[in-house]
């Protein structure tokens, strides 16, 4: 069967993400706000994403003093987070069932879940996610977002897809003959869902899919032709065609 290249294939949770890999992610969907990593593992994600928080903070901070020094009479007010008062703009915590911090029962909202779930609890991490953040970002082989049921789960908690960052399956994940992307779901979001290839050129190649349901059609941002991308486009439209088809069933 097409959609199941490998049927002897047995999902390992136990799937550490590059730490290359997810500075790029984090770098390219720029998460503020209140974070959560749900899956820390041996940290790569979280590195990542406190390193980017204290670049937004640090980065606050300096507009702050900017800001105050054009206004001499404007008493100094520290940038804090209004969830939990603390002098900051971005927060990330973390969660590690390893570690004793379960995942499900992490009850606070957030404003971004970012994180390499374990694959073989996807419906119920996304389940969990969709309930608690306005954006969540998966980095999964990306048939397992192609079911009836987790499409039906998206659209039950009022999400649509975003985006899918393509990404080259690092030499440690376990082959599977399916592609890897990074899955953005957005609390809301109705507009077109755009596709970014990382796997076959240094830098992100970004275009807007035919997929449905969608905003008026933008315009397309690929740029002159490049050697290679036709065939990616046509195998992305037809997983569209995929998912336009159970999409139209969960209705």
């Amino acid at each position: 069967m097409r959609l199941q290249p490998n049927r002897n294939y047995v999902s390992n949770d136990d799937i550490q993400t590059p730490p290359e890999l997810a500075r790029r992610l984090v770098d390219h969907f720029q998460p503020t706000g209140r974070i959560l990593e749900p899956c820390a593992g041996d940290g790569a994600f979280l590195k990542a994403l406190r390193t980017h928080a204290r670049s937004i903070n640090a980065s606050a901070r300096d507009s702050n003093a900017r800001s105050l020094s054009s206004q001499p009479n404007r008493v100094a007010q520290p940038i804090r987070d209004s969830a939990t008062d603390s002098p900051c703009t971005t927060r990330v915590a973390w969660c590690e069932a390893k570690r004793h911090r379960d995942f499900f029962t992490w009850q606070h909202p957030v404003d971004w879940i970012i994180t390499n779930p374990p694959w073989s609890q996807i419906r119920r991490f996304l389940q969990h996610a969709l309930s608690l953040a306005d954006h969540v970002v998966f980095l999964f082989t990306i048939n397992h977002l192609w079911t009836r049921a987790r499409l039906g789960d998206v659209k039950a908690a009022c999400f649509g897809l975003k985006e899918i960052v393509l990404v080259d399956t690092p030499k440690t994940f376990p082959p599977s003959g399916f592609q890897l992307g990074a899955v953005h779901l957005h609390r809301g979001w109705t507009g077109p869902v755009m596709l970014t290839d990382w796997t076959s050129a240094p830098g992100a190649t970004r275009f807007t899919s035919t997929s449905t349901p969608q905003l008026p059609r933008e315009k397309s941002r690929a740029g002159p032709a490049q050697p290679g991308l036709d065939p990616l486009r046509e195998e992305l439209r037809a997983l569209n065609r995929h998912l336009d088809t159970l999409l139209a069933e969960a209705r």
